[in-house]
C-alpha cells in the first residue's frame, strides 16, 4: 500500500506544473493532465486499499471508518472540497463568457459556428457534472475512494467534452484574435 501511495504522489507531482499556460487551449490541456494524474493516483491506491480493508475484521473496519475527530474532520473537509470542486467546475464551465469572447474576438461566420459548438459542448459538460458527480458522503473509506474516483472521472469527461470544441474554435482564430482571447480573464463565480 505504501508503494502505491508513493507512486500516486509521484504521478501527481509530475502532472501539476507550477506555471499556468498562457492560452485557453494550454490551460484546458493542463487541467486534463491534472485530472488524468489524480484519477490514475486514486486508481493506483484504491485496489491495495480495498485489499487491506477486506483483510480487516468488522471492529477494525469500524475504527478505520470512524477516524479520530481531527482526522475525520480533515477527511470530511477534503471530501466536501472535492464535491464542491465538481460543483464549481459545473458553474465555472457554465460561466464560460461566450458573449465576452464574441465581443473580444469578433468572430466571422465560420468562427461563430465554432464558438456555437463550444457553447454547446459547455452546456453538455455542465449537464454531465450536475448529473454524474456524487454529492453524498459515503460512510466507509472504500466508499469515499469510490466517490472520489467517480467525481474525478466525471470532471475528466466534462473537460474531454469541451476540449475539442475549444481547440477547433481557437484554431480557427487569427493570430490577433488569439492574442485577444489569451488576455481574457476567467469569470469568477
Amino acid at each position: 500500500m505504501r508503494a502505491a501511495a508513493a507512486r500516486s504522489i509521484d504521478l501527481l507531482k509530475a502532472a501539476c506544473p507550477t506555471d499556468l499556460p498562457s492560452t485557453p487551449t494550454g490551460r484546458i490541456e493542463a487541467m486534463h493532465g491534472r485530472l488524468v494524474a489524480m484519477l490514475d493516483a486514486v486508481r493506483t491506491v484504491r485496489p491495495p486499499m480495498e485489499k487491506f480493508y477486506q483483510s480487516l475484521n468488522d471492529e477494525q473496519k469500524a475504527r478505520l471508518n470512524a477516524l479520530a475527530p481531527d482526522e475525520q474532520q480533515d477527511q470530511q473537509q477534503a471530501q466536501q472540497n472535492l464535491a464542491q470542486l465538481c460543483g464549481q467546475r459545473a458553474s465555472g464551465i457554465a460561466n464560460l463568457p461566450i458573449e465576452r469572447i464574441e465581443r473580444l474576438v469578433r468572430p466571422d461566420d465560420a468562427q461563430r459556428d465554432a464558438l456555437n459548438e463550444l457553447q454547446d459542448a459547455t452546456a453538455q459538460a455542465v449537464n454531465l457534472l450536475q448529473s454524474d458527480c456524487p454529492t453524498g458522503q459515503p460512510l466507509t473509506v472504500i466508499g469515499r475512494l469510490a466517490a472520489m474516483e467517480q467525481r474525478l472521472d466525471t470532471m475528466l469527461r466534462a473537460v474531454e467534452l469541451v476540449q475539442p470544441a475549444l481547440d477547433r474554435f481557437y484554431g480557427a482564430l487569427s493570430d490577433e484574435q488569439k492574442e485577444r482571447f489569451n488576455r481574457l480573464t476567467p469569470v469568477q463565480g
